[in-house]
């Protein structure tokens, strides 16, 4: 039965308050250090700068152009009036939207237009002072922690969480890159047998600090993500060719390395007990190459490492039906939704609706803000959160779901799962209040 509109927008606000209620856990992070945010400028553009100049040169912005609007040396009046109407042209999409709520929720303004935007960068200023990450992500966002991507030279506060960087493992390019990792360990790279040990040194290490929580492969950015099985001779000889070659090896030999030590990185990381985290699907800025971010590519590393479990982020965008199957096979696989509520809310809905259909609702992780600009993330979560009460809501008025149903999966999707599968020691042990 149908609903009436009233009670369905009843439902949907029900639940959106049980999200909001949840201490949750979002998934992925690029924040910069406090201390690195607060010593750069601020005004109106700088909730512009991260995601939002992709969809400013889709709409037309050049090279120039956008250096212009980020150089604070030119008056804020020119660089407003030269950004106005490029403004109108993304504010519809929502890498802005999520600006927009900055400006709304936190700064406290009802627009940025010609009569706010320079009390926008002065409460912009305002709110950027010592504190501000605590106040933005455990005050206004009510989260538990974050897993901050590739930042172990700066750890954070003690809810941040952290994903140790695969490329340093893995990326062996020529002699250069080889020696920097021996100088790293503190000794020569003679052959494979010193980088697979050494492999395993980190991995204990890592392993062993509780806020190192998983391995981040960025490779969909530079590469294909088909790592393809290579035989350990076949691994040697590329090694040894690469090291005789100079400063750069061929191409064929890099990847030939790169895939067998890929492959070894995941067979491995299980033991350690850390899960590999995977880009997949759209990738940030312009000018991707996107058929190699498919997430269906990852199938052969999956299948060759049971033990392994693979957190895939941003739902593989556009593949977002395909990766689904990987998880509806495969017990190690887990599906993310970092960055995608901000890369198409509707596609993020009907995805999320697919996938509970056809994966179990413990294996997926509802949000990941992706921001390098800690205001933005309360944009993001702010969409991500109607977004999933929206989806639920349906579940339930289509009849699909029990009410209860939909308040449980909700927890999940906020918190519980990631809290599982990435073992988080969180000190606000919550106890769900419906």
């Amino acid at each position: 039965m149908v609903e009436p509109a009233a009670q369905q927008d009843a439902l949907t606000a029900e639940l959106l308050a049980e999200l909001e209620a949840t201490r949750g856990v979002d998934t992925h992070e690029h924040l910069m250090p406090e201390a690195e945010r607060l010593q750069k400028d601020a005004d109106f553009f700088s909730l512009f700068e991260h995601y939002c100049p992709g969809d400013l040169v889709a709409a037309g912005v050049h090279e120039q152009e956008m250096a212009d609007l980020a150089d604070r040396s030119i008056p804020e009046e020119e660089r407003w009036r030269r950004f106005k109407p490029y403004l109108s042209r993304i504010r519809t999409g929502s890498y802005a939207r999520a600006a927009l709520w900055v400006v709304r929720d936190l700064l406290g303004l009802p627009d940025l237009d010609d009569e706010t935007f320079r009390e926008a960068g002065r409460r912009l200023r305002e709110l950027l002072r010592p504190g501000v990450y605590d106040y933005v992500l455990r005050e206004r966002c009510n989260l538990a922690a974050c897993i901050q991507c590739v930042q172990l030279q700066h750890m954070g506060p003690d809810y941040f969480y952290h994903l140790a960087p695969a490329g340093d493992l893995v990326d062996f390019s020529g002699v250069p890159a080889v020696k920097a990792f021996g100088e790293r360990l503190g000794r020569d790279i003679g052959g494979l047998n010193d980088l697979l040990e050494h492999m395993d040194a980190h991995l204990a290490r890592w392993g062993s600090d509780r806020r190192v929580v998983g391995i981040k492969v960025g490779h969909a950015y530079v590469r294909s993500l088909e790592f393809r099985p290579v035989e350990r001779a076949d691994a040697e000889g590329a090694l040894r060719r690469i090291l005789a070659a100079g400063r750069e090896g061929d191409p064929d030999d890099v990847r030939a390395l790169q895939d067998f030590l890929m492959f070894e990185l995941a067979a491995h990381a299980s033991e350690a007990g850390l899960p590999i985290v995977i880009h997949t699907g759209l990738q940030a800025g312009n000018y991707g190459r996107i058929a190699d971010a498919d997430p269906l590519l990852l199938q052969a590393l999956i299948a060759k490492n049971p033990r392994t479990k693979f957190d895939l982020y941003h739902g593989g965008m556009p593949w977002v039906r395909q990766i689904a199957v990987l998880a509806k096979y495969f017990p190690n696989v887990y599906l993310n939704m970092a960055w995608m509520h901000i890369i198409s809310p509707a596609q993020a809905r009907s995805a999320l609706a697919e996938w509970l259909d056809m994966v179990p609702n413990s294996k997926v992780f509802g949000f990941g803000g992706d921001y390098s600009i800690v205001e933005k993330v309360y944009g993001h979560l702010k969409i991500a959160r109607e977004n999933i009460a929206r989806v639920l809501a349906a579940k339930v008025r289509q009849g699909a779901w029990r009410r209860p149903e939909a308040s449980l999966v909700a927890r999940r999707l906020m918190r519980e799962n990631a809290v599982e599968f990435y073992g988080l020691s969180l000190d606000d042990e919550q106890a769900a209040p419906w």
